[in-house]
């Protein structure tokens, strides 16, 4: 167990710092956007994980702080550089956060590319990302690409990713930003309802370790990746088989389906206990819910990197490098608590 529990401070800390990287991010865009011309937000996650809904929806809510206007928005299957071409005029293209800069999510990655080297001369602006390379030909193409770009900044959300950045894409601006989802603040919930111990455990290949066959007593463990269950799901499903050839349709359902999307992983962890988990966003939605929470790695190190840079100081998190230590933390911490 790396913090004791007895070691961590009590008090409003955890509003206080959900506060603190909501304006971080608010000075950011201050700097890097302006106010008073068109801006477009690119790659809306058509996919189920809702920590990129919550990333998607906490650049609106950042945004609209700003006092921006989107011209344009769209995701990689809507995706039309004439049309943004007709729409951004001497505007800002933002391209969305989260951490699928790089070869693991290729198509993700391919419009990335493809946005900066169709708009040379505009200001670009990538949102805070982590950065994670597997081949060697994929960031020299990254590199040649995101080089050769005169206007274009990027905004990373963890040192390590920052220092990747600095030395692979030298001469591209690029600063130390806290992930968009914090741009909704403070999360207001009703406290615990329930002793229950939500153990919100990666299923994909991000995952440390493989599911274990047998969960302990009082322990309820689930994802939030997969299809949207129930007739939220059916409904999503129907608007983007019936609208994905209409994409000025489609951009007016991308907001309500993220903010459903989040809606639902709220739901999944508010009411309980506490909880455990090796998903970023997890641990996110926890700060800003006010659940005390345990944190544990993921396999390329982002979710270690980003606590460092930004929440270890929360009173809420507490980190463990295994699933066995992290499990009988928050069952201690739950019948602390009772």
């Amino acid at each position: 167990m790396s913090e004791a529990l007895a070691e961590r401070p009590a008090g409003n800390g955890a509003t206080d710092l959900v506060a603190s990287l909501s304006r971080e991010i608010d000075a950011a865009l201050e700097a890097l956007v302006p106010a008073d011309k068109p801006v477009a937000l690119i790659d809306f996650p058509v996919y189920s994980n809702v920590g990129d809904s919550a990333i998607w929806v906490g650049t609106l809510a950042a945004l609209k702080r700003r006092g921006v206007r989107l011209a344009y928005v769209c995701s990689f299957k809507t995706w039309s550089p004439r049309k943004l071409s007709s729409l951004i005029d001497d505007g800002t293209i933002l391209l969305s956060g989260g951490g699928n800069f790089g070869d693991r999510y290729q198509p993700h990655q391919d419009l990335r590319e493809d946005v900066i080297r169709s708009f040379p001369e505009h200001r670009i602006v990538q949102l805070p990302q982590s950065l994670w390379f597997q081949a060697e030909d994929a960031l020299e193409r990254a590199r040649r690409i995101v080089c050769g770009h005169r206007r274009l900044t990027l905004l990373i959300r963890d040192r390590a990713s920052l220092a990747f950045a600095r030395r692979e894409f030298a001469g591209t601006p690029s600063l130390l930003c806290p992930d968009m989802a914090l741009g909704l603040g403070a999360i207001p919930g009703a406290g615990p309802s329930s002793n229950r111990v939500v153990w919100l455990s990666r299923t994909d290949d991000e995952t440390v370790a493989p599911a274990p066959a047998d969960v302990p007593p009082g322990v309820e463990r689930l994802d939030w990746a997969g299809p949207t269950p129930g007739k939220l799901g059916d409904w999503l499903h129907r608007a983007h088989v019936r609208l994905r050839a209409q994409p000025d349709v489609m951009r007016w359902l991308f907001n309500p389906i993220a903010r459903a999307r989040l809606r639902r992983g709220i739901a999944m962890l508010a009411g309980a206990r506490c909880v455990v988990t090796d998903r970023l966003h997890g641990h996110i939605l926890c700060l800003m819910l006010g659940l005390p929470h345990v944190v544990l790695p993921n396999r390329n190190g982002k979710v270690r990197a980003f606590y460092e840079a930004w929440t270890r100081s929360s009173p809420l998190a507490h980190w463990c490098d295994t699933e066995p230590e992290a499990l009988r933390l928050a069952l201690s911490m739950r019948d602390a608590a009772r």
